[in-house]
């Protein structure tokens, strides 16, 4: 069956001489009427959609007065004036049925085939359809997220440039406005009284607003300040929350709100807030996720900022390489994340007052788990800023997506663009998954890690691929069991690279040797035998390496680190 579906149907109506065809759509409501007829000819509903919605699920066709349709069926039936009632379904799926006026008579054979036939060629048009208006949906959607990850790049390397941080605080929020297409938006830091401060303002009456201070608690941005937890708001004027003094004051009109904290350290610093999207709708949870990582960027930048302005108030050098540590030091987890299943423990001793490594833990769900680790060419301050943009901005693209190849990707080609030719990283990327007991990896040019499977034997999760930030590169996965009592250890190249007096290597084989003679379960217990091996064969004043170490294990059911 091939053509137009008008002709189709036209020269199908003409062959059995049929008075008409009636299309109708899948029964979802108690109203249903015709989609379709032909020729067109206009029909009151039936009201019965809830009786006979089991036509969706019935795969036959029923024929009028031949004692095969049920009573509410025939009603149906008999509303329309339909004969012969054919299911229109493509793999199992009914997406509508075919009504057919026949003047009365029951179908022979030769109708029986045509009209299957008929049906089938529709329900393959219908399926056709359905399929591209999900892929145009799906590209849609993709082409939003891709914009979003694009406008945080973008963000991320203003951060990293530096510069004045009102400026770059306004480009923050207008980049923020641009993505999530809202009449509005604002940034408002915590004073000293506890007061919100207005430092950004964009919007038509942003200027106006401006001059104005929050009170602790006073409406919306208020009570985020206060609580640290954002809010949605669809409908600002039935929130007994919303304060409407600024609307009088400016001749705004707000409906709906999403205000977010920023926060640094557990600590609230302001908050960040959008009114009124230009469609209309009310703010989403995908609203609030976007809107989330904007607002810890602006905090990335004004604690960046408020560390910048520390280390100019000291002298030289030494003040500088001090706020680089913090910054370092506010990169590595002080705390990994509890979660089912995996206990962990991670170690990281700078060889000076500012490193080039960093490990990082990020569940995505209740069974997948991303760890990381990774080490920056060169050291002290250029390294510790490039670890903070890798960290930053890897947290970003989890949001977004957990393939790995696709992240590692778009890590290689910013950090191509952020470094200069001498500078480059390694780092494993892993996805553990608890359910199926498997870890999925990327090693971008990484010492190879060491995976502890009973009986005590190490299996080497060796280079998958080039260090990020040297050439473009397409990073391809691999995959390894991860069973319970196995032991996956990361660790950077100053581990096995320590030297002694003789400036003989620790070497991978004393650290594999030390992973099976200690045969434990407790992660803190290994990483720090291994430290301690490690100080112990170093020859003092030598110089060394980062020292970066982190173990996790796949424990018992109900056990979590």
């Amino acid at each position: 069956l091939h053509g137009d579906p008008n002709q189709l149907l036209a020269y199908y109506q003409r062959l059995f001489n049929y008075k008409y065809l009636l299309i109708f759509p899948e029964i979802r409501d108690n109203e249903v009427r015709p989609l379709f007829s032909f020729p067109q000819e206009a029909f009151s509903p039936f009201f019965k959609g809830a009786e006979i919605d089991w036509l969706n699920y019935y795969p036959k066709a029923l024929y009028r007065n031949q004692g095969d349709e049920s009573v509410n069926a025939a009603e149906f039936m008999s509303h329309f004036g339909i004969d012969h009632l054919y299911p229109i379904r493509f793999e199992n799926k009914t997406f509508g049925f075919l009504g057919v006026h026949a003047h009365g008579r029951a179908p022979n054979d030769f109708e029986k085939q045509t009209a299957r036939l008929i049906a089938r060629y529709l329900a393959s048009q219908w399926h056709a359809r359905n399929l591209m208006s999900e892929i145009r949906r799906s590209t849609e959607k993709t082409e939003r997220l891709l914009q979003e990850i694009s406008t945080v790049l973008e963000v991320t390397r203003a951060i990293e440039g530096g510069g004045d941080i009102q400026m770059l605080l306004e480009t923050i929020m207008e980049k923020c406005m641009e993505v999530m297409a809202v009449e509005a938006v604002s940034l408002m830091l915590t004073m000293d009284d506890g007061d919100l401060e207005f430092r950004v303002a964009l919007g038509p009456k942003g200027k106006q607003v401006k001059r104005y201070r929050i009170r602790p608690g006073q409406g919306i941005a208020g009570k985020v300040a206060q609580s640290g937890k954002p809010l949605l708001i669809p409908e600002a004027y039935n929130d007994p929350r919303f304060d409407p003094s600024f609307d009088k004051r400016s001749g705004f009109r707000t409906h709906s709100i999403l205000c977010v904290p920023m926060q640094h350290r557990g600590k609230n610093i302001g908050v960040v807030q959008a009114l009124n999207r230009f469609d209309g709708k009310s703010f989403n949870e995908h609203d609030l996720r976007t809107f989330t990582i904007f607002a810890g960027q602006a905090a990335v930048a004004i604690e960046n900022s408020r560390l910048l302005i520390k280390a100019l108030e000291n002298e030289k050098i030494k003040s500088q390489i001090a706020v680089a540590a913090e910054i370092q030091r506010l990169i590595v987890p002080e705390i990994l994340p509890r979660i089912s299943r995996l206990k962990m423990y991670g170690r990281y001793i700078p060889c000076q007052g500012v490193g080039g490594d960093f490990y990082t833990v990020v569940p995505l769900s209740a069974d997948e788990t991303i760890v990381a680790i990774a080490d920056v060419s060169g050291k002290g301050v250029p390294g510790a800023l490039l670890v903070s943009t890798l960290n930053a901005t890897l947290k970003a693209y989890l949001e977004f997506t957990s393939d790995l190849s696709l992240v590692m990707k778009k890590l290689n080609r910013l950090i191509m663009e952020l470094s200069t030719a001498d500078r480059f990283i390694t780092m494993f990327l892993a996805k553990i998954n608890t359910r199926i007991g498997e870890v999925e990896y990327i090693s971008a040019g990484h010492n190879p890690q060491f995976l502890l499977r009973r009986p005590f034997k190490i299996t080497e999760l060796s280079s998958t691929g080039m260090a990020i930030g040297i050439i473009d590169y397409d990073y391809r996965s691999r995959r390894s069991s991860f069973q319970e009592g196995d032991v996956l250890l990361l660790y950077t190249d100053g581990v096995v690279e320590a030297r002694n007096g003789r400036m003989e290597e620790f070497g991978e084989e004393r650290l594999a040797a030390i992973m099976v003679e200690e045969k434990s379960r407790d992660m803190g217990a290994l990483c720090e035998n291994i430290i301690t091996a490690v100080t112990e064969y170093s020859a003092p004043g030598l110089p060394q390496d980062d020292i970066t170490l982190l173990a996790i294990t796949f424990a018992k059911e109900g056990d979590h680190g």
